[in-house]
């Protein structure tokens, strides 16, 4: 398998397999529509150019590329081979709800993963898990996948500490995007609207979209709905709250009103949004 993978339309499920990238050489990758791309080196070196940062890619590591993320690959050799896991926008969402956002600055400005020698054979069993996963778990796949992805980047996050960190620093740009991000972790539950993490950073909305855009593909208001949605889903999920007392939490005017923002975001009902969770987990 030598070709490009892709995801041709935004709402494909996640996709993994090998590929030698050979059809990509010498031309900036596209992976379609994945909002994340995780490529493993099973076997082989290669060069890439990762925003303009070369990168010499050998055995076990891991290149962890935003939708945003400029990669070339500039040179492989024969026996250059990769895991990878192809991750949409849903998906990436609902794995990075419980992940530091400390992770998120380290993955930024340092998408190629060096492991420890000590630390290789974790990541093949990782491998193996995640090919089981998809060819033997069709039932309870989507949340193994989750799961499965979330202890690789937490595993990363334990290394934070022991990692270098020396980097080139944040422009302001930069900073105020990340600080934006951290706001809306803290306060989305209870703030929705734009103007208000603008007025926290000092900045205009108007200014603010032009930030989300360039460094997150998406308007702030989009970045606040999404986690204000992931927040719904896991009290539906994970919770016996009454929808009137999930409004309240959330700072909604009334269950009516957060029925209707629910159902424009994701399309289902409060009810049968909580309905297939309790089934799939009590299948569980």
């Amino acid at each position: 398998m030598h070709h490009i993978p892709k995801l041709y339309a935004a709402g494909d499920p996640i996709q993994t397999g090998e590929s030698t990238l050979a059809d990509g050489q010498g031309a900036p990758l596209s992976f379609g529509h994945a909002y994340l791309t995780l490529l493993v080196c099973l076997s082989g070196a290669a060069r890439f150019t990762l925003n303009f940062k070369e990168h010499a890619v050998r055995r076990a590591d891991v290149l962890v590329l935003a939708e945003d993320t400029i990669a070339l690959l500039k040179c492989r050799s024969r026996c250059f081979k990769v895991f990878f896991c192809l991750i949409p926008q849903a998906l990436a969402a609902e794995v990075a709800y419980p992940l530091p956002n400390s992770l998120f600055v380290f993955l930024h400005d340092h998408p190629h993963c060096v492991l420890a020698e000590s630390e290789r054979p974790l990541l093949e069993g990782w491998l193996m898990q995640m090919r089981d996963i998809v060819r033997c778990c069709a039932t309870y796949q989507h949340i193994m996948l989750r799961n499965q992805l979330q202890n690789l980047f937490l595993k990363i996050a334990e290394q934070l500490p022991v990692l270098p960190t020396a980097g080139r620093a944040f422009s302001r740009k930069e900073a105020l995007s990340w600080r934006f991000w951290e706001l809306v972790g803290k306060h989305s539950t209870r703030q929705r609207e734009v103007k208000f993490y603008a007025d926290a950073l000092n900045i205009t909305p108007f200014y603010l979209s032009q930030l989300t855009k360039v460094y997150f593909n998406s308007s702030p208001k989009g970045l606040i709905d999404r986690q204000v949605t992931l927040e719904i889903k896991a009290l539906l999920s994970y919770s016996n709250h009454a929808v009137g007392q999930i409004a309240d939490a959330l700072n909604f005017a009334d269950a009516s009103y957060l029925c209707r923002y629910f159902k424009r975001q994701t399309g289902f009902s409060l009810s049968s949004y909580r309905r297939q969770a309790q089934n799939v987990q009590g299948q569980g």
